[in-house]
């Protein structure tokens, strides 16, 4: 495998890609916010779902900086509408698992975007949010009471670019 002898930056398409994991990712930082204000979760587990919306928050940002003036910085609404009525209630595993459904979601979406992004920076980029959205997939599987296996697998399809809208 050889590397390429430079980063290259986002064609125009990839910055229509980019906006649109831009507004997926602040999707996923408001559904954060609504479950970890939930009673259902303990102190310790609010933390959690903190550090989730806050790594959430930054993903957007970056992508805002790679998309240029094609991100909103506005969540997709319909990635809200598919998820939102799943975070409530007390049945803190329930959304546990809505919540690993989600960035099993995101995790799928981005993984299909470094296959289609031209752009060496962009897909760099969009790379490492999969790292960090497989691993929270994973710790949310397990806070959930799921098995390994499950942690580890993911059957997520990807969100479409219409999701944005």
């Amino acid at each position: 495998m050889t590397r390429p002898a430079a980063i290259t930056p986002p064609t125009k398409a990839d910055r229509e890609l980019l906006g649109f994991a831009n507004a997926a990712e602040f999707a996923a930082r408001d559904l954060y916010a609504i479950a970890a204000a939930s009673a259902a979760f303990t102190d310790d587990e609010k933390t959690v779902l903190v550090g989730f919306h806050n790594h959430h928050r930054a993903a957007a940002q970056a992508l805002a900086g790679m998309a240029g003036s094609v991100a909103t910085n506005e969540p997709a609404a319909a990635v809200l509408d598919i998820f939102r009525s799943r975070l409530s209630g007390s049945d803190k595993n329930a959304i546990f698992e809505a919540l690993r459904e989600l960035e099993n979601t995101l995790a799928s979406t981005h993984l299909s975007l470094v296959g289609t992004l031209e752009g060496t920076g962009g897909a760099a980029l969009v790379a490492s949010i999969v790292n960090t959205e497989a691993r929270q997939a994973a710790t949310l599987a397990l806070l959930g009471a799921r098995s390994l296996n499950d942690a580890l697998t993911n059957d997520a399809a990807p969100l479409s670019l219409g999701a944005s809208a």
